[in-house]
């Protein structure tokens, strides 16, 4: 092996670590055996927490970035548009202002383009295994990190802070969130930005060496084309080399600086491609901005809430679920003590942090790198579209850990002594690390799909109106492909008070209406199918798919002889969309079919009073002055008048060729059906009308070309 050069002169590796205060020692050289083992067992470690992760599919987000999202499905050509757009426009088509900083995390979508580009489709197991790699990099690049801050002496590694830090930030049940679900390696890359940069900031202080910096500035820039608030380093990293390092005061801020630099580079690039830095004109949509009504002094009251259950789940992390949407989170008053317990817990921690700052000390050096890595997504600086997530603990959770890990290696030695430490590290570590393990690994097939996920979470989620809908219209999905009707009906009944309950909590959800519409369908309800796809339409005017399924709802009430139902439901429709006057026809339709042939030509009358050149209206009344009250020369005068309007309807033409047939004016009847038939030739009651006509003029074989043609077209259609 060739040795690599000797560093020149002022690029020797200067002691990283501070030692003035005597807190630290300088590391020790071990042999390469003990220095890779860690990272053996560090990521083996992983592997065995995260393996069974690989047998999930799809879920969640998954679909807005992935498996439909049009510019991923392109593969290599579609990085173009990913790096020029906003990172939803490929599933909406158009860009959305859903939160106010928008969305541009362009690194990881590119990953999904590319992995479609290869494998020419998507390929969930492939994902998770992808993800399980970058996050076991990941954490091995933190305890790297963590080794040139604190260096392990000749202590064993395996009791030492950085170790233990980071096996509990592996373990942390937090993370399953962004490692079990494929669109969670934004922030599995983010942290990759994060510490990668960390690393070449900390090897350019020890060895003086500019192209240290350059990789710091690479690798940063990734970072925040990965996710955002990797922007906190910019504040993390000079106060690491502050607190525990040697560096100088010219090198913090040169490094600082370049940072800076780059962030406003990325800052230029988002801005350019969203159109705007911060959006203001954000969607006013209660599961997009849930916030949406709240006094100032509520919205904070409210934070306050959230940041109390963050460490909550960072200290017991159960129960676990991936949706905090309205009104899971209630929003409250600042005489609330859910309020007033954070807001004391974490004014204390500041309050701490800042009185010792000046002692460097590890603890206050966690609480602030907690609020610097929190204070993105905490909802304080602007809002991100929801209360809470697991995910936004990602990399924060490394601050508790670090407070843990401090316990373990710093205070159990003074409370239990040396002889007693390492007992009481396995004890303390041991039992958080099974608890944490058990958890992590029983949470993975959590997210195996969307169904598993909903289904689970929405037993915790109990108030959320989001979860709710979403586990109410997975059931519903799955129970359309159930063969065994009672099966079926138990499941749409399951569906149904999933969704009750979600449009109970959020009255103007149009989605969750729109799909209790679609269970009513399935259950074959048809008023309360009209019930509420009509609510589904107050909301959402424009949505055609409830517009579709009340229409359909209401042709099953036909097919089912409920003739007063689907009057009210074609009278409700025509003042629905008062110029769609195919509605009054089909009033006219359901009373013929009642047999209230005076009820249905008044409809047309009043139909034609305003408008006398309504085709459809002129056709309907014709044919019913033929069919029913048999007076044929009043048909024939409604239906020509249509055809002077509009001589090219086929189904026109088919009813003057039948009246005049009746009339035994055979040549005009052959005439129209003709006529008919060129606009519509694949229409076998067609031939079978002209067959019956050369059949009355004593004409058999034409009347049996024609009837043989009807019986051809009969067979290819069924």
């Amino acid at each position: 092996m060739k040795k690599k050069p000797p560093l020149k002169k002022g690029q020797q590796n200067k002691p990283l670590v501070n030692q003035a205060s005597g807190k630290e020692r300088m590391p020790v050289p071990q042999s390469k055996r003990n220095v890779n083992l860690p990272f053996y067992l560090l990521f083996g470690f992983v592997l065995v927490l995260y393996g069974n992760s690989i047998f999930n599919k799809y879920a969640l987000d998954d679909r807005l970035l992935i498996t439909e999202n049009a510019f991923t499905k392109k593969g290599f050509s579609g990085i173009k548009d990913i790096l020029t757009t906003d990172s939803f426009v490929g599933f909406f088509g158009k860009q959305k202002n859903l939160v106010a900083g928008g969305r541009y995390r362009p690194l990881s979508h590119i990953t999904f383009a590319i992995e479609y580009g290869i494998l020419k489709d998507f390929n969930a197991g492939i994902g998770h295994l992808i993800n399980i790699l970058l996050y076991a990099l990941a954490c091995l690049l933190v305890y790297k990190v963590l080794t040139m801050v604190f260096p392990p002496g000749k202590t064993p590694f395996y009791l030492t802070f950085a170790f233990i830090a980071t096996v509990l930030f592996i373990a942390h049940p937090l993370h399953v969130e962004d490692v079990a679900n494929v669109k969670g390696r934004d922030e599995i890359m983010g942290i990759l930005g994060s510490f990668g940069t960390f690393y070449f900031i900390l090897k350019y202080i020890q060895q003086s060496r500019p192209i240290n910096l350059l990789w710091a500035v690479l690798v940063f820039f990734l970072g925040l084309m990965s996710k955002e608030d990797v922007v906190t380093f910019i504040a993390v990293i000079p106060l690491t080399l502050y607190y525990f390092t040697k560096a100088k005061p010219k090198e913090i801020l040169i490094s600082t600086g370049c940072l800076l630099g780059v962030t406003i580079f990325f800052i230029a690039i988002r801005a350019s491609v969203l159109g705007f830095l911060l959006n203001s004109n954000i969607d006013f949509e209660l599961l997009n901005n849930p916030f949406l009504g709240a006094s100032a002094a509520q919205k904070f009251a409210t934070i306050l809430l959230t940041w109390g259950k963050y460490l909550l789940l960072l200290i017991f992390p159960h129960p676990l679920t991936h949706d905090y949407y309205p009104k899971q989170i209630p929003i409250i008053n600042f005489n609330d003590v859910r309020a007033i317990i954070p807001l004391l817990i974490y004014s204390s921690m500041i309050i701490y942090a800042l009185w010792r700052f000046k002692k460097k000390e590890i603890i206050t050096y966690s609480i602030l790198f907690f609020g610097l890595t929190f204070s993105i997504s905490s909802n304080l600086i602007f809002p991100i579209g929801t209360f809470m997530n697991d995910r936004f603990m990602f990399t924060p959770l490394l601050g508790f850990c670090m407070v843990l890990a401090y316990l373990a290696t710093v205070k159990f030695k003074v409370w239990f002594g040396e002889e007693k430490l390492r007992t009481a590290i396995f004890i303390f570590i041991g039992i958080i690390l099974l608890g944490y393990s058990v958890k992590t690994i029983s949470r993975n097939p959590t997210w195996h799909d969307d169904y598993t996920l909903f289904t689970t979470d929405v037993k915790v989620s109990t108030n959320s109106a989001k979860c709710n809908v979403s586990a109410g219209g997975q059931t519903m999905e799955l129970a359309e492909k159930e063969l065994d009707p009672a099966k079926k009906k138990e499941m749409l009944n399951t569906a149904l008070n999933f969704l009750k309950r979600g449009v109970a909590i959020h009255p103007k959800y149009g989605v969750g209406w729109f799909l209790l519409g679609k269970v009513m369908i399935d259950l074959e309800n048809y008023s309360k199918a009209r019930e509420y796809n009509d609510s589904a339409l107050v909301i959402n005017p424009g949505d055609k798919k409830a517009l579709n399924n009340w229409i359909y709802s209401t042709q099953m009430s036909v097919k089912n002889k409920d003739y007063n139902e689907a009057i009210l439901s074609y009278t409700q429709l025509s003042q629905l969309q008062p110029t769609n006057t195919d509605y009054i026809i089909d009033i006219a339709d359901v009373y013929e079919n009642k047999n209230q042939i005076d009820s249905a030509i008044s409809v047309l009358n009043r139909l034609l009073t305003k408008n006398p050149n309504n085709v459809a209206a002129l056709n309907k009344i014709g044919e019913i002055y033929g069919k029913h009250l048999n007076d044929i020369n009043r048909s024939i005068e409604f239906l020509l008048k249509a055809y002077s309007i509009s001589p090219s309807d086929a189904s026109l033409l088919q009813n003057i060729g039948v009246a005049y047939g009746i009339l035994k004016k055979f040549d005009k009847s052959i005439e129209f059906f003709k006529k008919a038939l060129a606009v519509s030739p694949d229409n076998s009651s067609m031939y079978m009308n002209l067959a019956s006509t050369y059949k009355g003029m004593g004409d058999d074989k034409k009347a049996a070309e024609y009837s043989a043609r009807a019986a051809d077209l009969q067979k290819q259609n069924k």
